[in-house]
């Protein structure tokens, strides 16, 4: 006796949510001679033909079963769906196309890695060589030598160091390339899908996508680690503030700091050409793809919650332009401070406004300028930070070899090295309490050189830095200087991981 509660289709008992029409399709595909003709109708598929339609006879021959009537059948049921009939036979429609397409690019199917592998960009944060790893449909840009943005303890799960995760990358995308025109690759389908996002369509299916903002409640995280609460990197309060993609049909998701509303707002790109950087790329310009991850960089800071006010900060050269965001992520105010075209008689810098209201944020109280600070030389900080470690010769912090050579600057200017003996690279930060901040070098002196006679929020003030990066610098300084400590210039250099 048949139990009337089961239902007769495995399909419409774990639907759920799908609508009627997607377990319909799922059927439709549910039988091998099926699939066969769409596979058949791929295969004799030319982009650049104007007709791509097979006869009934020409395409029951290619599929090679004997009943016609079966075939015919089969084949009328596709018909509609993902198969279009024209005078001339039969033709895959575009959903078609997808079907085949999704499996021919390896998706779920196909199994490629691609072990860390190091290309021509640097950390962001410490400066190290960035590496690029492949697994389970994910490609990922890692730092090896410092937390990266997110890691092991986030909810993506990614792998230590993580700086970077291109979702959902098909095993196709590896197929004839290096791992530079793969980090290329990657980047291009990475910067077209965040341009669908915050314009509110899916980049796979171009459903509506439902936007929202989330800020985390208590960012906090002692240094070198993730924020236990949100599984970010706290640096800088990049992912104090991220806003989140969901789409209403496909459940496709995405998340990434607020910043990234203004991507590609008309005023950041007017801004990087006025200052010399062109956003166009493509697959041949792996330096403009590379540059344009240092572009996507901005630093963001939330100033308030009610209102919510999250400012944005654009760099370039000497020249900023900052652009403060609302709850819905609408630009609601715009400033701009450029290196040479808005320097007084006296050589200072002063801000300006572009649009938007001037009203001083209530979150932002009185302000001194930035420009009153005397900050130190970044190459005397270096010097003194060689002297005060290596007063011997550099020597690598992994192995303690002398045996060195140099490879170049980081992104802060430090130098950068390579051991001959353990084939590690590192450079003036690496281990010491500068290695891990969005700070300046000179701004880090500066602070240790201030800390015991200012406040902190005084000096984040006069730095125009965020109290939360000032503080956890302090601190760091504080807890380094002891006794049992390597180095010290300053009062503090060096730390031990």
């Amino acid at each position: 006796m048949t139990d009337p509660t089961v239902s007769e289709s495995p399909l419409e008992s774990v639907a759920g949510a799908a609508q009627p029409h997607v377990t319909d399709a799922f059927k439709l595909l549910s039988d091998e001679i099926r699939l066969a003709i769409l596979l058949s109708l791929w295969e004799v598929y030319d982009p650049q033909a104007e007709n791509n339609a097979v006869s009934f006879s020409q395409l029951f021959d290619r599929i090679g079963i004997q009943d016609s009537g079966n075939f015919s059948y089969h084949l009328d049921k596709l018909v509609g769906h993902y198969v279009e009939k024209t005078d001339d036979g039969y033709r895959l429609r575009n959903s078609g196309l997808k079907i085949v397409r999704a499996v021919i690019a390896g998706s779920g199917l196909e199994t490629r890695r691609l072990p860390p592998t190091e290309i021509p960009r640097f950390c962001y944060h410490c400066g190290a060589p960035v590496e690029l790893s492949y697994e389970d449909e994910r490609l990922y840009q890692i730092c090896p030598e410092c937390e990266g943005n997110i890691g092991p303890k986030s909810a993506e799960r990614t792998p230590e160091g993580t700086l970077i995760v291109y979702d959902d990358f098909n095993p196709a995308g590896l197929a004839h390339r290096t791992p530079e025109e793969v980090f290329v690759a990657g980047t291009i389908e990475y910067l077209q899908g965040v341009k669908l996002l915050i314009r509110g369509v899916c980049p796979e299916c171009s459903g509506p996508i439902e936007e929202s903002l989330h800020i985390c409640d208590s960012h906090d995280a002692p240094a070198g680690e993730l924020c236990p609460n949100c599984g970010t990197s706290v640096r800088g309060g990049w992912n104090e503030a991220r806003v989140r993609y969901v789409c209403s049909v496909c459940k496709h998701s995405a998340s990434y700091p607020a910043w990234v509303a203004v991507f590609d707002h008309p005023a950041v790109v007017t801004f990087y050409h006025e200052h010399g950087f062109d956003m166009t790329y493509g697959l041949n310009d792996p330096e403009v793809c590379g540059q344009l991850f240092d572009r996507l960089k901005k630093e963001q800071r939330l100033l308030s919650t009610d209102p919510v006010r999250i400012r944005v900060t654009v760099t370039y050269g000497g020249a900023e332009l900052y652009l403060t965001l609302d709850g819905e992520l609408t630009v609601v105010e715009m400033a701009r401070e450029d290196d040479e075209t808005d320097r007084d008689s006296s050589g200072a810098v002063s801000k300006r406004a572009v649009s938007g209201s001037s009203r001083q944020d209530p979150s932002r109280g009185e302000r001194e300028s930035v420009d009153s600070v005397s900050l130190p030389d970044t190459e005397n900080c270096l010097q003194k930070l060689r002297q005060s470690r290596w007063p011997d010769g550099v020597q690598c912090p992994n192995c303690g070899s002398t045996d060195t050579i140099k490879k170049g600057t980081t992104s802060k200017d430090a130098q950068r090295y390579k051991c001959h003996t353990c084939d590690r690279k590192f450079n003036d930060l690496t281990e010491t309490l500068f290695a891990d901040h969005q700070l300046s070098i000179p701004e880090m002196f500066y602070i240790i050189r201030e800390m015991n006679e200012k406040e902190t929020a005084q000096i984040a003030r006069r730095l125009d830095r965020s109290y939360k990066a000032v503080l956890a610098f302090a601190h760091e300084v504080r807890d380094t200087n002891n006794p049992s400590s390597e180095s010290t210039v300053v009062g503090a250099v060096s730390r031990s991981r």
